[in-house]
């Protein structure tokens, strides 16, 4: 850069000198320089060649840049890929209370309670509670008494009981009593005190029959049963 502003210096000179000279004469005043046209003309090319050389060497990058923001964009705010939060229920909003799940079974407890089954007359499990019907009887009835032991036995009747003594270490659900009863079936079973009865009536229903006490004196045995429906 210092070569190129001394030719610029040195032409700009030259200029001068070739028409300072004569410009000061019109005044009156007296300057060293060239004396004739040829002369004048001659250090007029020498400041032209000194001004394009100064032109022609000048480095490229000297000009002043254009400053350039140093500052990097503030970066976007990245958008939030939280849900807003769901606002809380009100009076209106708040849903009814959801039913329980029905079993996957299907069935229902119809009735549970403690149910006497005698010797002279049958207890029919589609009625609720489970009793005698009224009409011909129907149902199972206990006989076969001993001090431990009775046999339950079915009413003669068109629609069968199906029953069977439960051999599982655990009381059955439902569906694991009603499909015991129709793969187990017989037309008596004995049963002493905690043995477990599965039962399938003619309607449909399920029972399970937990023997709970032999009174072959009053010619009975007691049980708790649990019914179910579906």
């Amino acid at each position: 850069m210092t070569g190129t502003i001394t030719l610029w210096v040195f032409g700009l000179l030259c200029f001068v000198v070739a028409f300072a000279k004569e410009a000061a004469s019109g005044a009156g005043i007296k300057l060293p320089g060239p004396q004739t046209t040829g002369a004048r003309v001659g250090v007029v090319a020498v400041g032209l060649l000194a001004l394009i050389l100064g032109t022609a060497i000048r480095p490229k990058g000297d000009a002043p840049p254009v400053a350039a923001s140093t500052a990097a964009p503030a970066p976007a705010t990245a958008a939030s890929t939280t849900a807003p939060a769901a606002p809380a229920p009100t009076s209106a909003t708040r849903a009814a209370p959801t039913p329980p799940a029905s079993s996957p079974t299907g069935l229902t407890v119809a009735w549970s309670g403690q149910v006497g089954i005698p010797m002279d007359g049958g207890v029919d499990f589609d009625l609720t509670p489970p009793g005698r019907d009224s009409g011909f009887p129907k149902g199972i009835y206990a006989a076969g008494f001993t001090a431990t032991s009775a046999v339950l036995r079915e009413e003669i009747q068109m629609d069968h009981d199906q029953f069977g003594v439960w051999t599982g270490q655990a009381p059955p659900s439902g569906a694991a009593c009603s499909d015991w009863a129709v793969t187990h079936p017989g037309d008596s079973a004995h049963v002493g005190v905690g043995s477990l009865v599965c039962l399938k009536s003619p309607g449909g229903r399920t029972a399970l029959i937990k023997i709970d006490a032999i009174a072959p004196s009053d010619y009975r045995v007691d049980a708790t049963v649990t019914v179910w429906s579906g």
